[in-house]
């Protein structure tokens, strides 16, 4: 008996201390850019970081899917040659998409860029599929670290990706170069990203040789879930999320869009301080309970109380702040962007609660599930827009729709996941 009280103490001090770890990178990471942003709020106009959003949206909505989602499978097998021939198929997996992008982008330029009220993008639009591979090389190189429990690597990871972007968007502003400054500056810091676990991956070059196109072939089919399921529930996902940055360019215009896109940005510090740093823990105990074959109701509401209790205080502060605090730091133009984070945080809050938790239908291998839950998330999304553009709503009508919109379907969806960690679907 006091083996098995040992061994929760062990396993609950190991989660609290790697969670420390990666969230104190991340507070590092993180800073970086919000510093920056004080200087690039008054260097950029809101046009500029319109056009970045419409670029990063694209990137963004592909590189979730861009190792048809093989990446998050790497933790999962026993041996650490599966392991390593997981992260192959991964890495041709994204070269291929980011082709296969790239050929559309040249083929049919101006209409993508007129769906996505992208027309000032121009031929950045090229550069698109180069983002999206550096991302999916990542995505890559993150669950190769979260196998090995290499979490000091992702926290450095992070602080030089964050470095970099910070640095080369504020230079290159400075001199002049307006939205291409912005869209350099992100390719750069996506490239310098992987610098760091790269070397961590490469340690086991050794092992390279348990590599060969019939193991790697095997573990193709053994995961298929992912790529045939999976794959369209985080594209789903991706997509309800940076879907608004083409719905505000097309209705309310590219310099609608800088304010929307900058208060987006700041809200979704704490999300990703949070929800990827507890989620990538959350993830390898569940991958746990699942090779155990029980369930994972302790773990499920250990660490639902623990986001409550980070998340509730800080949210319900910056909630009365919010709009005075944006104003202050980047100007007095950007005091319409706080207006639009004040509206949004209650759905940021809710979005922040579920999406570490989510993490659990990929562990326990729930992907259909994980599919529903995104599609549902999805259609609310584009039901805001198609209520928003047929009763002509202004922009502050359309985030306020989307909001309640949107809390409501992720509060059903979080007990859903509650359902799955005590087995009951």
């Amino acid at each position: 008996m006091k083996i098995v009280q040992r061994l929760k103490i062990g396993l609950k001090s190991d989660f609290n201390k790697n969670f420390a770890v990666l969230f104190s990178g991340s507070v590092i990471a993180q800073s970086i850019p919000l510093a920056a942003s004080i200087i690039l709020a008054r260097i950029y106009p809101p046009e500029d970081f319109g056009i970045l959003a419409v670029y990063t949206a694209l990137v963004q909505i592909f590189t979730s899917i861009a190792n048809l989602r093989y990446e998050f499978t790497i933790p999962l097998p026993k041996e650490d040659e599966d392991a390593i021939n997981l992260s192959f198929l991964s890495i041709i997996i994204a070269i291929s998409v980011s082709l296969l992008l790239l050929m559309a982008f040249i083929l049919f330029t101006k209409p993508i860029l007129h769906l996505i009220g992208g027309e000032k993008l121009g031929n950045w639009i090229f550069f698109v599929p180069l983002s999206i591979f550096l991302g999916g090389l990542y995505n890559m190189l993150n669950y190769f670290s979260v196998r090995f429990k290499k979490y000091k690597t992702i926290a450095g990871s992070n602080i030089l990706k964050a470095g970099t972007g910070a640095v080369f968007q504020s230079g290159l502003g400075i001199v002049g170069l307006r939205h291409s400054g912005l869209i350099i500056g992100n390719i750069l810091s996506n490239l310098s990203g992987n610098l760091k676990m790269i070397r961590h991956f490469l340690s086991y070059k050794s092992e390279f040789k348990a590599v060969n196109k019939n193991r790697i072939w095997k573990m193709a089919k053994r995961y298929k879930d992912f790529p045939l399921i999976s794959t369209w529930g985080i594209f789903l996902n991706s997509s309800s999320i940076n879907i608004n940055n083409f719905f505000i360019s097309n209705l309310f215009g590219v310099n609608q869009l800088g304010f929307y896109s900058y208060s987006y940005r700041y809200l979704n510090i704490p999300l990703s301080l949070i929800s990827t740093n507890m989620g990538q823990l959350f993830f390898q105990i569940c991958a746990d309970c699942h090779k155990e074959k029980r369930d994972a109701k302790k773990e499920f509401i250990s660490t639902l109380k623990k986001l409550l209790t980070i998340c509730t205080p800080f949210f319900l502060i910056l909630y009365f702040i919010v709009v005075d605090v944006l104003a202050f730091v980047f100007g007095e133009k950007w005091r319409i962007a706080g207006v639009y984070a004040q509206i949004l945080l209650p759905l940021f809050f809710i979005r922040t609660i579920f999406s570490p938790l989510s993490m659990i239908n990929g562990a326990f291998e729930k992907q259909r599930l994980a599919l529903l839950i995104q599609s549902s998330i999805f259609f609310t999304n584009i039901i805001s827009f198609l209520i928003s553009y047929q009763l002509h709503l202004k922009i502050e009508s359309f985030l306020h729709l989307y909001m309640i919109l949107g809390v409501t379907t992720y509060t059903l969806n979080l007990y859903v996941l509650y359902l799955v960690a005590i087995k009951r679907i």
